[in-house]
């Protein structure tokens, strides 16, 4: 009888275990079932819809921080970010980016977002201009990792400004060439005039051919002026090109309003 009864206890003991393990197991799996969706450099999130906005990968030495935006399924409470920067090839972390805050959940849905920025200008990251790192941790553990640049504003200006140079002596190269080509132009009509005029008089076989090598003369550096010009246009478009494109990054990093 007294068997019968201990047997019953230790099934139900085991029985027991077992559910409280398998509890366990669930309890865990659900505190960990969180997942990094999506990550962005940005300037800012909406309040309202949590989305990033001013998405970016590049940040000037003088722009005043650096944003960075995770989406997160499933959260925990909160989130921690380090940043990292390279010094003569070693990984080194700028203490004064790390950064513990809370997450911020979506009313309704099964996510939130995380949002923190890191200092530039006057502090280290404006010093160590290049790739930088930023990590995203949970737990302790990395989830995520994104890169982001840090351009040098006074090298980036000084590119530009010479850019702008370059495009002002390929204007004045271009008159030179619009010149000469007009009168090339008028040296060819003439001369064809004259060879029509001598091909209607008498004049000797000498002259003529002396005059058939003269116009052929005269179309070979025709001929050269037009494929130079070509070969100069096509390096007048390239740079016109680059320049614009320096412009339009220089607008984009804000150097406008330098």
């Amino acid at each position: 009888m007294i068997d019968s009864i201990m047997s019953k206890v230790k099934t139900g003991l085991i029985a027991l275990t077992a559910i409280m393990a398998t509890i366990m197991i669930l309890g865990v799996t659900s505190a960990h079932a969180y997942s990094v969706e999506e990550i962005e450099m940005c300037n800012g999130y909406s309040e309202t819809t949590l989305s990033p906005h001013g998405i970016t990968s590049a940040y000037l030495t003088t722009n005043d921080e650096a944003g960075i935006w995770v989406k997160i399924e499933n959260p925990p409470d909160d989130v921690t970010f380090k940043f990292y920067y390279e010094d003569d090839g070693v990984e080194k972390e700028f203490t004064g980016g790390y950064s513990k805050v809370d997450v911020i959940l979506k009313e309704g849905a099964s996510w939130g977002i995380a949002f923190t920025t890191m200092d530039i200008d006057g502090k280290t990251p404006s010093f160590n201009p290049g790739v930088w790192t930023a990590k995203i941790y949970i737990e302790g553990e990395v989830e995520a990792i994104e890169e982001f640049s840090i351009v040098d504003y006074s090298s980036l200006a000084s590119s530009i400004s010479s850019i702008v140079e370059d495009y002002a002596d390929l204007q004045e190269t271009l008159a030179e060439i619009v010149e000469e080509n007009n009168q090339m132009v008028a040296d060819y009509a003439s001369l064809v005039g004259r060879y029509d005029e001598l091909e209607e008089s008498t004049v000797s076989e000498v002259q003529l051919m002396q005059l058939n090598n003269d116009y052929d003369d005269l179309q070979d550096d025709y001929d050269a002026l037009e494929a130079s010009q070509e070969g100069t246009r096509t390096m007048m478009y390239a740079s016109i090109v680059v320049a614009l494109a320096a412009v339009v990054v220089a607008v984009y990093f804000g150097l406008m309003k330098k």
